[in-house]
């Protein structure tokens, strides 16, 4: 019997992965508490390798038990909540060409729902169930998610109320880094609550506060501290500092046993659960290179100018990483200068689209010209040189060709040189004899002398060969004086 008890439990706290699209967690929406349950029912029977909407069945019953309700409630309320939702809808913002624009998202396409005043009649309670169909155009947001998409079990958000679900879905896409900025408008903008809490007090109060409370209380995510950011005496951000709840923390928070716990985690059964969390939540875990960029760059672009994340990933696609620094750059000096005179996040946004500079960027850019100049102007002459002894040494054999002689004519003409005389001497001296005209031809050193003095003596032969390559200097030298 004990056996079975813990296999049954098991089986209740079998993951349910809830993934959605990082943009539509930032989307503007506003929906009830039925509308919310219904909507994430859906969402807990979407499989990853799903590539089209199914029509999914949503039972009255099964939503009293996920979501812990008492079973007195009426059906009513799971008809009624998805009647409004087939009412609502996403809004997206986004930017175009510098002008701001928003994309709406109809989200369901038909419902079947039993009509009023059916129930209580016979065989009524078969039919306590809705049937949805999502739209089509949601599939981007939903299906087939490969990057920027947040993924959860839908058993930390069962008891959280709707403002505790979009604050919870909003810390959890930052859940690696443990923090997040996030401003107060465009908070009130997402959860469609700007007329309703104009006081940052109000919406503090009604909102952020009890977001918090049921977080700590009922989720994966503790919020360790939060901070009000003001400019002058208004709130016009906050940041949030949270982290994952440990295993034992977990445990007491569900009212598990924790000598079971401790025996559970060593166990082949709780390890298979593990491990099929742990494949089904690959994607969430392994960051890929955008994901990297977007954390390397998150404190001052986020933090600092106050973009919003879902604008920044999308300029991650466009832009390279030395544009990115390029305009974090301009925006702080120009930040310092005090020269931006409207928003910090506009003013980056379009540093970056349109490629601003100033006094400092220039320089820099002047110097890695100079630098990157230097480098290829070495390497040309290094090129010209190597061109220019290999065209020296087939016109000598040219030469020698023609005139047997000049080769015998240029080592007595070495022999009666002051200077070169004594090196030809203490080269002699060292091998105790006369050196031949084979000699010459294998010491690297005599061999160039040699070279040299033929083309001294059959000056008409190389004059148009050097006047070329000397031509060829003179441009490069002139490019690297201008």
């Amino acid at each position: 019997m004990a056996t079975k008890a813990r296999k049954s439990k098991k089986k209740s706290n079998r993951i349910v992965l809830i993934k959605k699209a990082n943009d539509l967690i930032e989307s503007r929406y506003k929906f009830d508490i039925w509308e919310t349950r219904i909507f994430l029912s859906v969402l807990s029977q979407i499989r990853k390798d799903d590539q089209e909407f199914q029509s999914y069945r949503i039972r009255y019953r099964d939503v009293i038990n996920v979501f812990g309700l008492k079973s007195g409630d009426s059906y009513a309320y799971l008809r009624d909540g998805a009647r409004s939702l087939m009412s609502k809808k996403f809004v997206l913002n986004y930017e175009e060409k510098g002008v701001k624009r928003e994309k709406l998202y109809h989200i369901l396409r038909t419902v079947d729902v039993m009509q009023n005043g059916e129930e209580g009649k016979l065989g009524a309670s078969n039919n306590e169930y809705i049937d949805v169909v999502v739209e089509d155009v949601m599939r981007p947001l939903l299906l087939q998610l490969q990057k920027n998409f947040t993924a959860y079990d839908l058993q930390n958000v069962v008891k959280l109320g709707v403002y505790p679900i979009r604050v919870y879905e909003l810390l959890k896409q930052y859940q690696s880094i443990g923090h997040r900025k996030i401003r107060v408008d465009e908070m009130k903008i997402m959860f469609e609550v700007e007329d309703k809490y104009r006081l940052f007090g109000d919406f503090n109060r009604w909102v952020i506060r009890p977001a918090i409370k049921e977080i700590n209380k009922y989720t994966d995510l503790l919020v360790t501290d939060t901070e009000k950011l003001k400019e002058g005496r208004r709130v016009v951000a906050m940041r949030f500092a949270f982290r994952l709840k440990t295993e034992i923390e977990l445990a007491e928070m569900r009212g598990e046993d924790i000598q079971q716990l401790s025996l559970d985690l060593i166990n082949d059964e709780a390890a298979a659960v593990e491990q099929e969390m742990e494949d089904e939540a690959e994607q969430v875990i392994a960051k890929t290179e955008k994901d990297q960029l977007f954390d390397r760059f998150h404190h001052d672009v986020i933090d600092r100018f106050a973009v919003t994340p879902s604008v920044f990933l999308h300029l991650l696609d466009k832009y390279s990483v030395a544009d990115i620094e390029k305009a974090i750059g301009v925006t702080n000096r120009a930040k310092y200068n005090q020269q931006i005179t409207k928003s910090v996040a506009g003013f980056f946004v379009k540093a970056l689209k349109d490629g601003f500079t100033d006094e400092t960027e220039e320089k820099a850019r002047k110097e890695e010209e100079q630098a990157q100049l230097k480098v290829e102007l070495a390497n040309a002459f290094l090129e010209l040189e190597s061109r220019k002894r290999a065209a020296i040494n087939e016109k000598i054999k040219e030469v020698t060709a023609k005139r047997s002689k000049i080769a015998a004519q240029a080592v007595s003409k070495l022999r009666s040189d002051p200077i070169t005389s004594i090196f030809i001497k203490t080269k002699e001296e060292a091998t105790g004899r006369k050196l031949t005209l084979e000699d010459f031809r294998q010491d690297r050193a005599l061999v160039d002398v040699v070279k040299a003095k033929i083309m001294e003596l059959a000056k008409e032969d190389f004059t148009a060969l050097l006047a070329e390559f000397e031509a060829e200097g003179k441009v490069l030298r002139k490019k690297g004086k201008g």
